[in-house]
């Protein structure tokens, strides 16, 4: 579920925004954390050797350049001494360049329709995980709270949504 959710926060970043904007949407939505920070927290690099291929290449890219997140001072933020995280504006030219070179037409999106994205991807993934009995409801709490950093009363409405 999460590396689901993290892959349409990749996607969003190459065709619509970027790291700040997308982790903020999130976070004032309601989540502690937002996608971007959360992978850095974890290591990029172990964020893409989760996965199966990406056909976004922001991730690899990063990796390859040293991008590896907090753990290596720089990843979709910068971590200067070790502290909280920095908006680097050189992780957007990045992201722009892969876009120009994949030629994808880029357009903003406001918060509401970024979160929007973000939590219908993840809701047709616990939809998917449901019907094939691989999760219960109890599991996709728990996995929103743990691995999506929803408090436990978002937790909630977004499953009741579903």
């Amino acid at each position: 579920m999460q590396d689901v959710f993290w892959r349409r926060g990749e996607d969003l970043l190459f065709r619509h925004t970027n790291p700040w904007e997308l982790d903020e949407a999130l976070t004032d939505w309601g989540h502690e954390m937002g996608p971007c920070e959360a992978q850095d927290l974890l290591g990029l690099d172990k964020v893409l050797a989760r996965g199966p291929e990406r056909v976004v290449p922001i991730l690899p890219r990063m990796v390859a350049e040293g991008r590896l997140g907090k753990g290596g001072g720089v990843g979709f933020y910068r971590y200067p001494g070790g502290g909280g995280a920095v908006i680097d504006p050189l992780i957007e030219d990045l992201i722009l360049e892969e876009a120009w070179f994949a030629k994808v037409a880029r357009s903003e999106l406001d918060d509401a329709a970024l979160v929007e994205a973000m939590h219908d991807a993840l809701a047709a993934e616990c939809r998917r995980l449901l019907a094939q009995g691989e999760a219960t409801r109890a599991d996709l709490d728990e996995a929103l709270m743990q691995g999506l950093h929803l408090p436990r009363d978002r937790a909630a409405l977004f499953l009741s949504a579903i």
